[in-house]
């Protein structure tokens, strides 16, 4: 079974489950971002999503983590069902920071909702429900972190034709992702609520990034997507 934890610092979540439902995951994700014919308005956001897909390979691969966990039967049950062998299941884990994965999860919305136009896609369709199913651990950590009234305040704003993504220019990911990095963990506790909002609506914060990444892109004659700011990602993370 997936799930997500928040790492001890709450710097990220630490993503965990056995190798089938990583694949899952892994095929679901890349069936609902397509191509990048097929999602040219979101050719910055599909990238993003692309590289959570590549943990989730890397993971299987084995060059992440791993961890043995009881699979619940005890002696008397195994002799029962005649079987011998190990007690214990192998998971794999990776983390992710926390800017990332809330913008991967909102984004999704807008892939599923392309995908269901593209592929004519019924509500049951498996690639969306593997969606959804990763976006309802996420909120179910949110909402186990959170105070009742910040999760409450953020579920208003978890509607999906409210999550629009289109021409987002990514550059204000990284930058959430460093100033993130740069906090306390009682300042990430304070602000997890604030951040996740931030996904949720067009920002002022974000207007202004995406003004300064056009301006710059103007000045240097290149595509907004080759834009990219001074600051820059620790070489460690204390997770």
């Amino acid at each position: 079974m997936l799930t997500v934890e928040n790492t001890p610092n709450l710097t990220g979540v630490l993503l965990k489950g056995d190798q089938e439902d990583f694949e899952d995951l892994y095929n679901a994700l890349h069936n609902l971002v397509g191509t990048e014919e097929t999602v040219k308005d979101h050719y910055q956001v599909r990238i993003r999503v692309l590289g959570l897909c590549y943990d989730l390979r890397h993971a299987n691969m084995g060059h992440r983590n791993a961890f043995f966990k009881s699979h619940g039967l005890d002696d008397e049950q195994m002799a029962f069902l005649s079987l011998v062998g190990s007690k214990h299941n192998l998971y794999l884990s990776f983390e992710t920071l926390w800017p990332e994965l809330l913008f991967i999860v909102f984004s999704l919305e807008n892939f599923i909702q392309t995908y269901s136009k593209r592929e004519k896609a019924h509500a049951w369709d498996a690639n969306i429900m593997t969606a959804r199913k990763f976006q309802s651990i996420v909120a179910k950590l949110l909402e186990e972190t959170l105070t009742s009234g910040q999760f409450s305040s953020l579920k208003k704003m978890m509607n999906p034709t409210s999550l629009m993504y289109k021409g987002f220019f990514t550059q204000y990911i990284d930058i959430q992702n460093i100033d993130w990095l740069q906090m306390s963990k009682a300042q990430r506790l304070k602000k997890l609520s604030i951040l996740a909002k931030r996904f949720t609506q067009d920002s002022s914060d974000y207007q202004l990034v995406k003004a300064e990444i056009e301006a710059a892109a103007k000045r240097n004659s290149c595509h907004p997507s080759e834009i990219r700011f001074a600051q820059d990602y620790p070489d460690e993370i204390v997770w």
